[in-house]
């Protein structure tokens, strides 16, 4: 990939994107490639995470031939999954144009402990040093995925609130709530009732 051996897939799939009408898209590249579960996992050695960066610019600059096309590229890292400097990894602003953050409300270091937003936030490699990161190459942030999980906290607003805080006082391009049930995640719905009223509320405010 890094040697450039896949290019002419990655336009393919920009023709077809094209064609369904979806020309506009956000597309998140190897979401969550620091984190070892992921087939396209970033590697362990600086090396390996220097080839995934080139083979990420590659995809972009395969994506953009094709004809139509105005996608945005979203770089896309889980929080503090692995303690791995987002210089190792990043391919650099011309082949990115949002930074992604998938982060839950359970803690890399503790996590059958109940934290606080701001004790999650300040985990290594959690939302400050992320916030921190995106603001020195000048670019947005997102939230592709965010959301409650069973354990430890449950139906927790004070997380909603600091989800909503951050994003309404940074530089921020979108958020999806992961409003779905897998590996302990929670929907917003009559099981989160004090988390959906938050919730709520932050959407009436915007």
């Amino acid at each position: 990939c890094a040697q450039g051996d896949f290019n002419g897939y990655a336009t393919e799939l920009g023709n077809s994107l094209v064609a369904a009408g979806l020309g506009n898209s956000v597309l998140r590249l190897g979401p969550e490639a620091n984190g070892p579960w992921e087939s396209d996992f970033i590697g362990t050695t600086i090396q390996e995470q220097n080839l995934w960066a080139t083979c990420f610019a590659n995809e972009v600059t395969g994506l953009r031939q094709a004809t139509g096309g105005h996608f945005l590229i979203d770089w896309n890292p889980n929080a503090c999954a692995e303690a791995v400097a987002y210089d190792n990894y990043y391919p650099g602003n011309a082949y990115v144009d949002i930074l992604g953050l998938d982060i839950y409300d359970v803690g890399c270091d503790q996590p059958t402990t109940a934290l606080s937003f701001s004790e999650l936030s300040a985990e290594p490699y959690g939302l400050n040093s992320f916030e921190a990161f995106a603001a020195s190459v000048g670019m947005p942030m997102s939230f592709p995925e965010w959301g409650l999980v069973s354990t430890p906290s449950g139906d927790d607003p004070g997380y909603i609130n600091g989800m909503a805080s951050a994003v309404e006082s940074g530089n921020f391009a979108f958020q999806e709530y992961f409003d779905n049930v897998s590996g302990g995640t929670m929907p917003l719905n009559s099981s989160t009732p004090l988390s959906l009223g938050a919730y709520e509320s932050w959407l009436s405010e915007g």
